[in-house]
Order: structure tokens, then C-alpha cells, then sequence
């Protein structure tokens, strides 16, 4: 087993990185020089297994159709090593990607003016998806605790009444909860007893904090009458999100024989080849890698939490369990900033108060809050997946921020 080394951030100058454009940048927090700590993907390298088997793949010299029939025994076999559950082949399905799997799922199992029950806050494309497409959310809001947030049981209970599905998301981007099995089992019970479906996002799953056990919704579900589909994804795990391979697994042979034609129909059956490459080589040889990431990610999040708490203490960053992104309360700082938008609005233009805010005052990009429910316009999503060095320009930027608005 070798040791990987996720102090140090990958070079991504000219890589066309979503991250790191200046316009992207700018148009979130109004700085085009601000570092940036957003969208959902690492500045850490992916493990040397993936990157060797892309170089010899272009070694080749040919880049023709790739037989994908390794991919789904790849993935069966990781979900056995990395969370004990055993997934039936027959339950398995491709999909091009996580967010399209999910949208085709929303489309397939639920009609126009269907209302879906929304966990909030909320990943903005879930929004997005369920509003596109004309359907009606039915928010539940999480339940504001003192170390982050938590799933109230008898509220997410009496929210489904009159649903006609749940979308989910575990573990929940953007609050880093990881659901315990009773947690779980609830959602279950709410989809069995109205039966309606659950479409469960976890492309976090594999990312979970030493101390904390993600269990799939798929493992959960056994035994129980629940039509959940649950997605999973390499994407995150292995910090290649680029590469659009997402895993659908059903509980209900019916629904996955329609979500099996739908794809047919559209000719998406298919994985594309530097996309086989990658998930096959992950699943099959990246365990250590994704072992010692979860580790380094803790460590990471342990260093941003002691660092606001000595440096910015009217931050409050809820407790991160899994994967890379922390939510931070900043409502204690919201009337100062709406005094500063007041008195410079021209380094205010645009929707996000707080990420212009940080962006002009403390020179670093962040996810709004309002990104996921304008409920939560007082928040931060902070992306601290990155390299040491990186990691404290972001804390120095957030302590420059601070500082000036608390002396202003």
C-alpha cells in the first residue's frame, strides 16, 4: 500500500477548470481574483492508479469503442469492499451521469403537478430539476440543531403526507450529515406506507469521516416495500467529477425494466471509453486512495473548524461527517453586511449578498447560501477539498473578511 500525499493542490491553470475561471469566479462573488472554494470538485490529484491506466490508454494511440461490461462487476465488487453491501447484478443499471440519471428517474416515475418532498437546504439543480420539469416541491426544512443540522423524524413524517415522491440526498450536500440507519429507515417507512418513490443522490457515500458509517439507501432498503432507486457515482470519490458515470440501483424489478427501455429509447446505454477507464480502475484498485482521502478530509475540516473558532468566532460551521464542504452560519455577521452592501453597492452587483461580500472583502469564491433556499442567504458552502497551502489562503481570506467587517 503506498501513502498518498493530499497536502499539496494540483496545478489547474489551463485546464479549462469550471473552478477556476474568472468569469465563473466573478460572476458569484463579484472578485475575478478571488481564490476560489466553490463548485463541488478537489484541487487534490486523483490516485496514480487512475492516471496510469489514462496514460497507457492514450499510449494506444486509439480511442475506439471500449467493451463496458467490466464496469458494473467493477463497481458491485467496491460496494462490497467499501460498505459491506451486496448489490444484485440484476438490480444494477448504467446511467450517464448522476444528475441526468436522476432527472430521467424524476420524469419516469412522476407526472407534471406531482409534488416531491425536497430535504432543505438543497443542492440548487434538485430545485432546479423539479421546477423545470413542472413538478411541485414540498420543502422540509432540516432540523437547525447546535452542531449543524439533523433529520427531525416526526417532521419529515407529517412533510410527505400528500406526496407523490422524496428526493433525497445522503450523505446531504451542503450540510455533510450522514444519516444513521434509523434516520433511514424512517424515509423508508414514509415511501412504503404512502407508496410513492424515493430517488436517493449518493454520489457522497464514499467520502464519509473516520467515525461515520454511510449506509446506502439501497442496503437499507432490503426486506422493506420501498421503490428507491439509489445513485451512486465515482465521480467524488476519486475526485475525477468530470467524468459523468453514474450506477442506479433498483429495489423494484418493474421500475427498472422502464428506466432500462427510457434509456435504450435514447440511446444512452453506453459509457464512454476514458470513462470506463476511470470507473473500472477506481472501483477496482482505488480503495486505499479513497481510504486515506476520507482521512485527510477530516483533518482538513478539523483544521477549518479550530481555525474559525479561535480567528472568526461569530462563524459557526456546522459539523461536516463526510466528504469536502462545510456550511457555515454566518448570521451573526448578516446585519453588518447588509450595512456595508447599503453603503458600497457597487461591490455588490449580483444576487449573492455573502459570496460578494467575501469575494470583495476577504478575496475568496464561496457558494452562496441561497444557492440551496433563500432561507439560507446567511450561509457559506466552503469547499475545503485542496492542498494545505491553498486551504490557509482560504482561512486568511475568511479571517481578512472577518476582521473587516467586525472593525468596520
Amino acid at each position: 500500500m503506498r501513502d498518498y500525499d493530499f497536502s499539496i493542490s494540483a496545478d489547474r491553470s489551463g485546464a479549462n477548470s469550471e473552478k477556476w475561471n474568472e468569469e465563473n469566479i466573478e460572476g458569484i462573488c463579484g472578485n475575478r481574483k478571488a481564490l476560489p472554494f466553490w463548485v463541488a470538485d478537489m484541487d487534490l490529484p486523483t490516485s496514480d492508479e487512475i492516471r496510469k491506466a489514462l496514460e497507457k490508454e492514450a499510449e494506444r494511440g486509439v480511442i475506439g469503442y471500449r467493451e463496458p461490461r467490466a464496469l458494473i462487476p467493477a463497481f458491485i465488487s467496491f460496494m462490497k469492499e467499501r460498505h459491506g453491501c451486496d448489490v444484485d447484478p440484476q438490480d444494477v443499471v448504467f446511467a450517464q451521469g448522476m444528475l441526468h440519471s436522476i432527472a430521467m428517474a424524476l420524469n419516469l416515475f412522476t407526472k407534471p403537478g406531482d409534488r416531491v418532498l425536497l430535504p432543505y437546504p438543497s443542492y440548487h439543480p434538485f430545485i432546479d430539476m423539479i421546477v423545470s420539469n413542472e413538478r411541485v416541491i414540498v420543502p422540509y426544512h432540516l432540523e437547525r440543531i447546535q452542531t449543524g443540522f439533523a433529520l427531525d423524524e416526526e417532521k419529515f413524517i407529517r412533510t410527505a403526507e400528500g406526496c407523490d415522491a422524496i428526493l433525497f440526498c445522503s450523505p446531504h450536500n451542503p450540510t455533510g450529515i450522514v444519516f444513521t440507519e434509523k434516520e433511514l429507515k424512517t424515509v423508508l417507512e414514509c415511501a412504503s406506507r404512502l407508496d410513492i418513490p424515493v430517488f436517493c443522490d449518493e454520489i457522497h457515500s464514499d467520502l464519509a469521516h473516520p467515525g461515520y458509517h454511510h449506509i446506502p439507501l439501497y442496503k437499507a432498503s432490503e426486506g422493506t416495500k420501498a421503490r428507491c432507486i439509489t445513485f451512486c457515482a465515482a465521480s467524488k470519490s476519486f475526485n475525477i467529477a468530470g467524468e459523468h458515470c453514474a450506477f442506479a440501483l433498483f429495489r423494484d424489478r418493474k421500475m427498472k425494466e422502464e428506466y432500462e427501455k427510457a434509456l435504450r429509447r435514447l440511446y444512452l446505454t453506453s459509457p464512454g471509453y476514458s470513462v470506463s477507464v476511470m470507473a473500472e480502475n477506481a472501483y477496482l484498485h482505488g480503495i486505499d486512495y479513497n481510504t486515506q482521502l476520507c482521512a485527510a478530509l477530516e483533518r482538513k475540516f478539523q483544521r477549518l473548524e479550530s481555525f474559525i473558532k479561535e480567528n472568526c468566532p461569530l462563524i459557526r460551521p456546522c459539523a461536516v461527517h463526510a466528504s469536502f464542504i462545510a456550511f457555515l452560519d454566518c448570521s451573526a455577521l448578516w446585519g453588518r453586511v447588509l450595512e456595508d452592501k447599503t453603503a458600497h453597492p457597487e461591490l455588490y452587483q449580483g444576487t449573492y449578498t455573502m459570496s460578494h461580500f467575501f469575494g470583495q472583502r476577504g478575496g475568496i469564491c464561496m457558494n452562496d447560501g441561497s444557492w440551496f433556499g433563500e432561507e439560507y442567504a446567511k450561509y457559506m458552502r466552503f469547499n475545503f477539498g485542496c492542498g494545505d497551502d491553498l486551504l490557509e489562503k482560504g482561512l486568511a481570506g475568511l479571517k481578512k473578511a472577518y476582521d473587516w467587517i467586525i472593525d468596520a
